[in-house]
């Protein structure tokens, strides 16, 4: 008896497991790193930009790549992360980024990513999270985009399980980084999306791994079909 009861314990822990990794908003590529989901009660006002980590929205958001005062960040002699190259913090021909890249899959027409853009940082002030914005080669605005996340030691994953369209960076801090998504709504025609903007800021946890959103992903930019 004391042996069935055993088992069934172990089988319910497995099965709770499974559970919350089912149930995160933004399963990661590339294998191992973990996004948790949103606090709880955070709400998705329509057409509001989401507040940055505790930051008012439209205030402390530093440009992409900047480091907020008082952040921590990489000394002169400190390491270089794996993503970097040509004096910068992210090189977005590393071999690093090249091989995320690859991981992303196809998006439409089977069309793979690029790096568009990255964390803008000199080696020796490199912040702990830094990302990496891919499109779609010759695309436009309403494209498949992709946040690429990385901490010191490489890729740690997407921001969003699928690609979204719209999306930009607009700000980063030495352990965040601000996404803003927009979207189609009301038959907009596809130059200009009217739904949102909604900001999400992604936090690095303090084991270089966990990222961990501050309100749930807009389901109108992440799953548009829906």
């Amino acid at each position: 008896m004391k042996r069935i009861l055993g088992i069934t314990a172990a089988i319910a822990v497995v099965a709770l497991a499974t559970a919350c990794q089912d149930d995160g908003t933004t399963p990661v590529a590339g294998g191992s790193p973990t996004v948790t989901t949103a606090p709880s009660g955070a709400g998705q006002p329509s057409g509001a930009q989401a507040p940055g980590g505790g930051q008012p929205s439209g205030g402390d958001q530093s440009p992409s790549g900047a480091q907020s005062p008082g952040t921590t960040t990489q000394s002169a002699s400190s390491h270089a992360p794996a993503t970097a190259g040509n004096g910068k913090c992210v090189d977005l021909k590393s071999q690093v980024v090249t091989a995320a890249l690859g991981k992303l899959g196809g998006n439409v027409n089977d069309a793979g990513f690029y790096a568009d853009s990255g964390t803008d940082a000199a080696i020796g002030s490199c912040p702990a999270l830094m990302w990496v914005l891919a499109g779609t080669p010759h695309g436009t605005a309403s494209s498949p985009w992709q946040v690429m996340l990385f901490n010191n030691k490489g890729f740690l994953g997407t921001a969003t399980k699928n690609w979204t369209s719209y999306t930009s960076i607009v700000g980063s801090t030495d352990r965040a980084v601000q996404i803003q998504y927009r979207w189609l709504a009301n038959q907009d025609p596809s130059c200009c999306p009217s739904g949102g903007p909604v900001v999400v800021t992604l936090t690095l946890g303090s084991d270089n791994h966990t990222v961990t959103p501050d309100r749930d992903f807009p389901t109108q930019a992440t799953n548009p079909s829906h």
